[in-house]
């Protein structure tokens, strides 16, 4: 009796990422145009795949995108693996060990504005011209930049999603409040979480951010009242400027935006719980010579600002 011998699969890279991204992104239409491609590439590489494994990957449902199967879970983890073992390679055989780059950083949005451009010109400064590409989004986001080998690090707070890789803590990142300086609340030298329950909220509305934030007046008698809304963070401190309540955040923001919009920062009574502000990379102990002398300029730059000045500690 003769042994079958296995088939070999003949799955392409490119085959392989264009799986990966429908699983991501739930559906065929998004995943063309997460990947800038037509919807019938991704359709055959699709197809191609489930006739190389002879089995469905994803159950396709009618006007409400796809629902991956058993064959398809098993099958996207052994495709990732493989995505990551060749952007290791990548790293390892095509020079991006290069000092100059380029250096792939994906942050948490308001950290855009808020202070990597300037830990960024910190780093031009101390190595010369550097090519960055800045990757800026809402933490889930972030991961799946991560897991798919789009960053080299990602920089976040430690909520929500649990990133996977090397995780270097960078500083914590207390909660205070911003008040409008036409509230009562300005004139008191500190708040307590009692007092901003009682005042409208204006919500930063990131995902996993915003439930942090909600949790925290979990520690008050009530919940605020939210009067507004939004995904950025100078919009948040505008809007409480313009009247429209009280915020609460982590990381101070630079001073001329908390000065021009008429917002005063304070300490609140409590010692509420804050998160840490984390740089993870896939890299382990042997990270890019540039990545590595990011983190410690990023480092650097947070140790020697007082917490009164970034709200760190």
């Amino acid at each position: 009796m003769k042994c079958r011998k296995a088939k070999i699969m003949s799955a392409s890279l490119r085959q392989l990422r264009f799986v990966c991204a429908v699983a991501d992104e739930g559906s065929f239409l998004r995943a063309a145009e997460a990947m800038n491609i037509s919807q019938s590439s991704i359709l055959a590489a699709v197809e191609a795949a489930e006739a190389d494994l002879g089995a469905r990957l994803f159950e396709r449902r009618r006007a409400r995108g796809v629902v991956i199967t058993p064959a398809g879970e098993r099958y996207l983890i052994a495709a990732r693996q493989l995505l990551v073992a060749e952007q290791d390679f990548n790293h390892r055989v095509k020079g991006l060990n290069d000092r100059h780059g380029p250096l792939r950083i994906g942050c948490f949005e308001p950290f855009g504005a808020m202070f990597m451009v300037e830990v960024l010109g910190r780093l031009r400064a101390r190595l010369g011209a550097i090519t960055v590409e800045l990757f800026e989004a809402d933490q889930p986001r972030l991961k799946r930049f991560l897991d798919r080998g789009e960053i080299d690090l990602a920089l976040a707070y430690d909520l929500g999603p649990d990133f996977e890789g090397a995780i270097t803590e960078i500083c914590r990142a207390p909660p205070h409040a911003m008040v409008p300086l036409s509230s009562p609340l300005a004139l008191q030298p500190s708040v307590s979480i009692e007092d901003l329950a009682r005042q409208p909220l204006v919500l930063l509305s990131q995902p996993v951010t915003v439930t942090y934030l909600l949790t925290l007046f979990d520690y008050a008698s009530q919940r605020p009242e939210v009067s507004f809304k939004s995904r950025s963070y100078s919009t948040v401190i505008r809007a409480v400027g313009a009247g429209f309540g009280c915020t609460v955040l982590n990381l101070r923001p630079p001073r001329p935006l908390e000065v021009e919009t008429g917002c005063l920062r304070l300490p609140i009574d409590e010692g509420l719980p804050g998160p840490k502000l984390i740089a993870v990379d896939r890299y382990g102990d042997r990270k890019p010579r540039l990545l590595r002398a990011f983190i410690e300029e990023l480092c650097g730059y947070f140790g020697t600002r007082a917490p009164e000045v970034l709200a760190a500690e």
